[in-house]
């Protein structure tokens, strides 16, 4: 009997032996465990109008290593369809998506919500000093850098290059300088019009009145986020966008968003038209009226504007609060990436989006692709985001109202600022 038991004890013991054995050589167990597990997956929506080139960069991300696995949840091209949809997420703690692409103009309003991962120590100042300050600007809130730039965009003055070299003048810096313009150009090679922007009810109108504010000198929030919407400047810099509107600019430019002001210059009937970077290409399209007949320049100053500067558009990544830091760091490195000259020289190739770093500017290949980038780089290099407030979208709403009644006659520039300035008053309490 006890030799048996020593025969059922035989394979107990060595099994406890080897047991003893993996326990104590070192992280063979805990390896295996980290091997089965399997990267991070972390989820990141954006809208569908950067879907197939998005989707090729994180197809590479993910080709690259095998830390973290991005999946992405795309949404439809609607920025409030998006807007919204981030918005319902946060707001309820939802853990379903990591990271966003945010428009630039909402990061104020989710970061004073305590929705935003503060990514200041994932990004230091040298890291932030490689790309374009505005865009930096744009993505910080209280001090605190809340987003990384993802591309950007701003607008620039399209002009008639072949007529100007016909009357053998320079692209004017003013506001001024292009009015006296206007008789001269009259005519010349198809040119009906001086003057060429977006003025309809809409969020393109916001973009044009922020630039003729800024262009001279004024501002429609001081750095406290107080309002000065009805400043003697900015009177000023409205009644001059008024101007151009009733007396340099087709009829119909108060109802014009970006489609309608190119068609007008791509017919070749205005001298210069306010647009974003991205018309370079089209402008320069086989059939087009005016390819190879386009220069671009800044945006003209106002009378107490001392530089120009343009509106900035695009996208920011930003990071969901509410995720455990295991998928905050996962998040961060896939952020990285998207920011790194490699990935953002292919997606501006890709996309055509402008770039955030400086140095993809001075590519190459990238020159090669655009070549209105060698006089674009000091234009976006300059630009300004709209007022950064957590009630931007009530801002905009008061702006576009008030402003597009001053452009269309309706009521006094100044009355429509002093209307302007109370509503936002109104707002920051």
């Amino acid at each position: 009997m006890k030799q048996n038991v020593k025969k059922m004890l035989a394979p107990l013991v060595a099994g406890s032996l080897i047991f003893s054995l993996a326990a104590c050589s070192g992280n063979t167990s805990s390896t295996s465990k980290t091997e089965s597990k399997g990267p991070v997956t972390i989820t990141f929506s954006f809208d569908q109008g950067i879907g197939k080139p998005a989707q090729q960069i994180i197809d590479e991300y993910n080709a690259s290593q095998n830390k973290v696995h991005v999946k992405t949840n795309i949404l439809p091209q609607d920025a409030n369809v998006v807007h919204d949809d981030f918005v319902n997420k946060l707001a309820s703690g939802d853990k379903s998506v990591d990271v966003m692409a945010l428009d630039v103009v909402y990061v104020s309003e989710f970061a004073s919500a305590g929705w935003l991962t503060n990514l200041t120590k994932y990004f230091d100042k040298s890291t932030q000093d490689k790309y374009l300050p505005g865009t930096i600007d744009a993505a910080t809130y209280k001090g605190k850098l809340v987003a990384s730039p993802w591309f950007t965009n701003a607008s620039a003055l399209f002009y008639r290059k072949d007529v100007l070299d016909q009357l053998g003048v320079q692209p004017p810096t003013t506001y001024q300088g292009w009015m006296d313009l206007a008789n001269k150009v009259n005519g010349v090679n198809g040119v009906q019009y001086l003057s060429d922007f977006q003025a309809a009810q809409s969020e393109a109108l916001v973009c044009n009145w922020v630039e003729f504010v800024a262009n001279n000198g004024g501002e429609v929030l001081n750095q406290s986020g107080k309002p000065v919407v009805n400043s003697e400047k900015n009177i000023q810099a409205t009644q001059i966008m008024a101007d151009l509107a009733k007396k340099y600019s087709p009829k119909g430019v108060t109802t014009y968003t970006e489609p309608e002001s190119e068609q007008v210059f791509l017919d070749g009937k205005a001298l210069f038209l306010r647009d974003w970077s991205g018309f370079w290409s089209q402008a320069n399209r086989e059939g087009s009226k005016v390819k190879d007949k386009v220069g671009v320049t800044t945006l003209p100053i106002g009378p107490d504007g001392s530089e120009p500067h343009s509106t900035l558009g695009g996208l920011d990544l930003v990071i969901n609060k509410a995720i455990d830091e295991e998928h905050q760091k996962a998040a961060v490195d896939f952020i990285r990436y998207l920011s790194s000259e490699k990935a953002q020289k292919e997606f501006n190739l890709i996309a055509a989006q402008p770039p955030v770093l400086q140095s993809v500017y001075k590519d190459p290949e990238v020159l090669k692709v655009n070549p209105f980038y060698k006089d674009f780089y000091a234009i976006i290099m300059n630009g300004k985001a709209r007022p950064m407030s957590p009630k931007y979208a009530k801002v905009s709403d008061a702006i576009q109202r008030n402003i597009h009644s001053a452009l269309t006659g309706k009521v006094d520039v100044k009355d429509a600022l002093d209307k302007t300035q109370k509503e936002i008053e109104e707002l920051s309490k």
